[in-house]
This record gives structure tokens, sequence and C-alpha cells, in this order.
């Protein structure tokens, strides 16, 4: 079974954590750190296959010093960024720091459940709570805000499949197709496959 430890100041958060874990199968708590100072001796102490991380501490710590100081010391280790931080270039950094995943924490239980089944396996997972709102430019690594099926969908799209094509294309379901490309446009802050290809087209994605 899977390990995970979770660096959240609050307890019932923690709490909740682990019970939902218990429920519906996820990784194993074995460690835990209310304060960002003790993270890294517990993540050290107990090496888990992922952690759970806050991005904004009562103290003043910001979650991603932690992060680089927990890749320092182990290049593997599998970050999970888990906070009510939204701003897409703090998810940004996040991710620049090495963090394989950021989802906030408004999201469903399935969600969450998702982003650490997809950051266990070593693939990025950004929430789809994370939208361009307050209508900045997406960062420049925008792609990276993808999971690897989203991805996937979104290269689909830009080649003009239909939902049924790309579905079939990648052997899964038409439903499913349209929720990766809904969460997609969320990420992107945009409402239409036209300007997903446009986006493409600005990533020099299309030749």
């Amino acid at each position: 079974m899977a390990t995970a430890a979770l660096i959240d100041d609050h307890a019932i958060f923690r709490d909740v954590l682990k019970i939902l874990f218990e429920l519906k199968g996820g990784p194993r708590v074995v460690g835990e750190a209310s304060f960002p100072e003790s993270a890294c001796e517990v993540v050290n102490a107990t090496r888990p296959d992922v952690v759970l991380l806050d991005l904004v501490f009562p103290t003043g710590h910001d979650g991603i010093p932690i992060a680089r100081k927990l890749l320092q010391h182990n290049p593997a280790q599998r970050i999970l960024f888990v906070s009510m931080v939204k701003d897409r270039s703090r998810v940004a950094d996040a991710l620049r720091a090495g963090a394989l995943g950021y989802v906030t924490k408004d999201q469903s239980s399935a969600e969450l459940m998702e982003a650490v089944s997809e950051v266990l396996a070593g693939r990025r997972y950004v929430g789809s709570t994370v939208q361009g709102m307050d209508g900045h430019a997406r960062p420049p690594d925008s792609l990276g805000l993808l999971t690897h099926r989203e991805r996937e969908v979104f290269e689909l799209v830009v080649e003009g499949l239909s939902t049924h094509q790309a579905a079939k294309r990648l052997c899964i379901s038409p439903r499913t197709v349209e929720t990766h490309r809904s969460r997609i446009m969320a990420k992107f802050g945009v409402h239409s496959a036209t300007e997903l290809i446009r986006i493409a087209a600005g990533l020099g994605l299309i030749r």
C-alpha cells in the first residue's frame, strides 16, 4: 500500500483526509506535521510515497520553499499541494518548484483522490478549480497545468477530432472525454474548442 505524509496546520483537515483515505482505499498516512519547521523531519523519518502539503501557514511560512527543501533531500519525492489558494501564478510557482500536483480544498473528494492517484503514478495533476477567473494571461508553462490525460484530450481536440472520435482513440467513454475537455477549458479560462485551437497555435503546437 502507498503511504502519505500530511503537512497542514489544521488538525481536523488532516483527520478528514485520513478517514477519506481509509474509506476510499487511499494511501496509508504514516506522518503528520502541523508546522512547516517540522515537515522535513517528519518526511525524512517516514519516507512517504506522497506528501500532501499546504501552501500557506499562519506562521507566515510558504509551502514552496518546503517543497524545494524536500526535493533537495530526495529528488524523487512526489508532492501534492492542497490549498485554498487559486491564483494561477502561485500554482505555476508550485509546479516549477517541483511539485507534481496542485488541488484546492473546495474540490470534491473524488477529484482529490484522483489527484493523489495521478501524483502517486508520477503524473502531473492540477485541479479543475484552478482557473483564470481574474483575466490574467496564462503562465508560460500553462500546458503544465494539464494532467497527462487532459494533455492527450487537448491534443486530439486541436487535431479536430470529435468527442466520439477522441473517446475511441483513447479507449475511454465520450462522457469522460467531455469531462476532461471541460476541465481543460476551465484551466485555460476559455469556453470553446476554437479558443483552445488559438491557444495551441500560440504555444507553437500547430504549424
